[in-house]
């Protein structure tokens, strides 16, 4: 999904200004079939939960283990409840590496964690031939044999679909398009990704600047896009609060481009507090429902996992980690059911590998887990009014896949099985 890395990036800038529920590992049956018992399936999960940058991927744990109670509520897979087994990198490598052989040696699969070391667990995972339901940041994690992520991600890629949108409804603003990205390593990499994307189907960029992640004075951009005869102002690697302080500084010198867009970077909910009258306009093409709650009325699932997450942590922030958590236990659930009464890694992953379609009950684009092949659907959404709503091509609930399509990296290969 466009706005992955973005909304990672989002978590580190804006901090550069406990567990819940977690269990203790069950008693292995051995074999293939450790973390199993005859009424119980523990997996585990790493995430970033302290260190510089507190509760940073918390949302991975609340969303895997939403989804947990509520398949626990209904009587469990085959007989058995599941049990989430959650550790701590605490913002460590070393950690996470030591986290994930402990996992990999008492429990089930791994399943929902987030983490920004996550190419650290490769090694143990492998060893191990441990099933790994896991929406990863690294290429090394992503194209891993053993890694199934919900929304398959591409390094280096980025969807079409809304730039063709773009084009189409705004074909002279697509030839002076100004954009701003953070030295972050993570946004760059997005960035230079949904920039080669533009330039693949005719965009011209007129005005681009790398920014540090604690700016928050544009001025200088705004008056230098304007001189430039930007009519789009595209944002990708910016933290939220520095999108809502140039949407102001944009406003203030009245400075109106034909679009304001992001890559779904500002649909968050610090956004338009922040912005106030300056988010109105603002565009977000998306790759899942406005699951902040927009969209709670036609899309039951995101109905459901808000109400779920809730009685997790009540205080709880419905975060797009919350939303990978739940779908990593969803597709987990869905290749358990598949792999019978008495299922043993090797039958999980025979099931995963049968899974070439899957979007999460509506909360998710559709994909292809098992070959590693992102989605290609989108929505739309704007701010009006104060407030986010789809807005066209975007049907009232579901996704728009025409024009659809998928830009990927120059020596890109796909990815195969063995």
């Amino acid at each position: 999904m466009p706005g992955i890395l973005v909304v990672l990036v989002v978590a580190l800038t804006a901090t550069a200004c406990s567990t819940a529920g977690a269990s203790s590992p069950s008693s292995s049956v051995g074999g293939s079939s450790i973390g199993i018992t005859a009424s119980t399936v523990t997996v585990g999960q790493v995430d970033t939960l302290t260190g510089p940058v507190p509760g940073l991927f918390e949302g991975a744990e609340n969303g895997t283990l939403a989804y947990f109670d509520y398949v626990n509520s209904q009587g469990g897979v085959n007989g058995r409840k599941i049990k989430l087994d959650v550790k701590d990198d605490a913002f460590s490598g070393a950690t996470y590496v030591t986290d994930t052989q402990q996992l990999v040696s008492s429990d089930f699969a791994l399943v929902g964690g987030f983490s920004l070391f996550d190419d650290a667990g490769v090694p143990a995972i492998n060893a191990a031939k441990i099933p790994d339901i896991t929406e990863s940041l690294s290429q090394a994690r992503g194209t891993d044999v053993y890694n199934y992520a919900p929304d398959p991600l591409i390094v280096g890629g980025a969807a079409l679909g809304p730039l063709m949108y773009y084009k189409e409804k705004f074909p002279s603003a697509i030839k002076h398009v100004g954009t701003l990205f953070s030295n972050v390593a993570t946004a760059e990499v997005q960035s230079e990704a949904e920039l080669n994307a533009m330039k693949s189907i005719g965009y011209k960029v007129g005005y681009q600047r790398i920014t540090g992640p604690l700016e928050s004075n544009f001025i200088p951009d705004v008056l230098k896009m304007r001189a430039a005869g930007v009519q789009m102002v595209f944002i990708v690697g910016l933290a939220v609060t520095q999108v809502a302080d140039l949407a102001q500084q944009m406003k203030q010198e009245n400075f109106t481009p034909q679009v304001f867009a992001t890559s779904g970077v500002a649909y968050d909910s610090s956004y338009i507090p922040v912005a106030g009258a300056a988010a109105n306009g603002t565009y977000t093409a998306l790759q899942t429902p406005l699951f902040l709650g927009q969209d709670a009325a036609t899309v039951p699932a995101v109905r459901l996992l808000d109400k779920w997450v809730k009685k997790v942590s009540p205080s709880a922030h419905i975060d797009l980690y919350a939303l990978y958590g739940w779908s990593s236990g969803e597709l987990f659930v869905q290749a358990l059911q598949a792999a019978g009464k008495n299922p043993t890694r090797t039958t999980l992953i025979s099931a995963l590998n049968k899974i070439t379609s899957f979007n999460a009950s509506g909360l998710l684009a559709p994909g292809n887990p098992a070959q590693k092949k992102p989605e290609q659907c989108w929505i739309l959404a704007t701010v009006s009014g104060g407030k986010w709503a789809r807005t066209a091509p975007s049907p009232k609930s579901g996704f728009v896949c025409n024009p659809g399509g998928y830009y990927y990296p120059s020596g890109f290969k796909p990815f195969t099985r063995p």
